[in-house]
């Protein structure tokens, strides 16, 4: 059974959007999904809980499974794509939670910015209590969040660069949500948090058309690695090179780093949720030019144009990270 996701014309909320970089669609989720959703989080929360995304006295999180049949990318990429104008052909789902806010959530969370994936974030209102908003800052202090978990931009930030000071003389955007609304702002770059929460439920679903998924919850992602891995176990690596060759969709990030006494430094890469591997300066390269549309020769050249390397060390290093899930074939 197909069920149909938004009862809205994206068409009508664009300019919106495109102004203020956020939209509040009142009624804009389909009945008939709203009360899917709502079962879900009833019935599955507790079975399917996210615990590593869990925090403690606010709220605790749940993969969401569409229902079966339904076309919900092509339905959500359509909408995001149409609304906030976004490249449909690249674009990747990167996360699908059901968030339920504990009965002890704090009234006055710190604000946040959404995981680096999250370019659209698209809310679904399915049980709002009354008083309870959702707290844009859509106008100020919209840098980017370029790390895979929210906690580690606030991590990052020196004492005076915190939310909550930062934001203290910033336009603040308060949306009175109910059950059966849909919210769009990019999520990446606008701090926001959830006032009055305790008991709200909410389905939160992330885009970006920059093809990028670290947590694996576009199910084309693991598509794609397995169709990798059967290319390369079937012996004909010699047929490679026409291929079209792209960054993982969970490489999670690229690091130097530097031991603290003397100068050794060393290069890795990390899939979301694994442990690191070493990088050779030319895998560095390697994956800095894989930009999904050059054939994986046209990628060996234009790295071992510079001179640097051979060819060949190129070569055997591209296939090193094809093994290791660091490029993918697209």
């Amino acid at each position: 059974m197909t069920v149909k996701i938004f009862s809205f014309n994206p068409a009508d909320h664009r300019q919106q959007f495109a102004e203020h970089g956020f939209v509040h669609i009142k009624d804009g989720i389909d009945p008939e999904f709203l009360e899917v959703a709502r079962a879900f989080s009833q019935r599955n929360l507790e079975a399917t809980k996210l615990d590593q995304f869990a925090i403690k006295g606010k709220k605790e999180q749940s993969l969401f499974d569409f229902p079966d049949g339904t076309d919900y990318r092509e339905q959500i990429f359509d909408a995001v794509s149409q609304v906030c104008g976004l490249n449909r052909p690249t674009m990747a789902l990167s996360e699908r939670h059901i968030q339920a806010y504990e009965a002890n959530a704090n009234p006055n969370p710190q604000a946040h910015k959404d995981r680096f994936p999250s370019q659209i974030s698209v809310g679904f209102s399915i049980d709002i209590p009354q008083g309870s908003t959702l707290v844009l800052y859509p106008y100020d202090h919209r840098e980017l969040n370029p790390f895979n978990k929210a906690a580690a931009l606030i991590n990052s930030l020196q004492p005076d660069e915190l939310p909550e000071l930062v934001l203290k003389d910033a336009r603040e955007v308060e949306l009175a949500d109910e059950p059966g609304d849909v919210v769009m702002f990019y999520g990446s770059t606008t701090w926001h948090l959830r006032r009055n929460a305790a008991g709200a439920v909410n389905l939160y679903v992330k885009v970006n058309d920059f093809d990028y998924d670290p947590l694996g919850e576009d199910p084309s992602t693991a598509e794609r690695r397995e169709r990798t891995v059967a290319i390369m176990g079937n012996g004909a690596q010699a047929d490679l090179g026409g291929m079209v060759a792209a960054k993982s969709r969970r490489l999670d990030f690229v690091s130097r780093q530097y031991a603290p006494h003397g100068e050794h430094e060393s290069l890795h890469a990390v899939l979301y949720g694994s442990e690191p591997f070493g990088l050779t300066p030319a895998q560095l390269e390697l994956l800095r030019a894989a930009d999904g549309r050059r054939t994986l020769d046209d990628l060996v050249g234009a790295v071992a144009g510079s001179g640097e390397w051979s060819r060949d060390e190129v070569q055997r290093g591209s296939v090193t990270l094809l093994e290791r899930g660091a490029l993918d074939l697209i």
